[in-house]
């Protein structure tokens, strides 16, 4: 069956289905670039209701659907900075994760920006590379003791919308 993707803003009544999506999106994912112990440390950002909650009142979030059902969501944070970025593991490599990042990347320019940033996993880079990030550099970020590697990653926006 065809894929029907519609893009919308999120809500607060999407909360427990976001956080679902985390969770399961970086277990399904990220196991051959993290230990389970890592990826449970990752996980347990999915406890900080208070951020989940900012992210949908005070960022640009977006939802990908496909029939009504969240399949990804994107978030983007001060105009510059791509927070999240989560695909079903159902629906990863057939372009919902670009159908988002594009809309985001129109945003960003429309509010005049120059630059996009975005903390990325190991799993993500390759995806943000094939997009036009560049590493800025490798960073060791703690989560509950344990460290994680991730990347740094920066995109020029060279052409703004008028």
């Amino acid at each position: 069956m065809p894929l029907d993707i519609t893009i919308r803003f999120g809500q607060l009544s999407d909360l427990e289905i976001l956080q679902f999506l985390f969770v399961e999106t970086i277990n399904s994912t990220c196991q051959k670039d993290y230990t389970k112990e890592q990826l449970e440390a990752w996980i347990s950002g999915v406890e900080n209701k208070d951020r989940w909650v900012n992210i949908i009142t005070n960022q640009y979030l977006l939802i990908a659907e496909n029939n009504d059902v969240i399949v990804g969501f994107c978030s983007l944070d001060n105009g510059n900075y791509i927070d999240l970025l989560f695909i079903h593991k159902d629906f990863q490599r057939q372009g919902i994760a670009h159908t988002l990042y594009l809309t985001i990347e129109k945003e960003a320019k429309k509010q005049n920006q120059i630059l996009l940033t975005a903390d990325v996993s190991k799993t993500a880079k390759p995806f943000f590379e094939k997009i036009g990030f560049n590493v800025a550099t490798e960073q060791i970020v703690i989560k509950k003791g344990i460290e994680l590697i991730n990347y740094k990653m920066k995109k020029e926006l060279t052409e703004l919308l008028n």
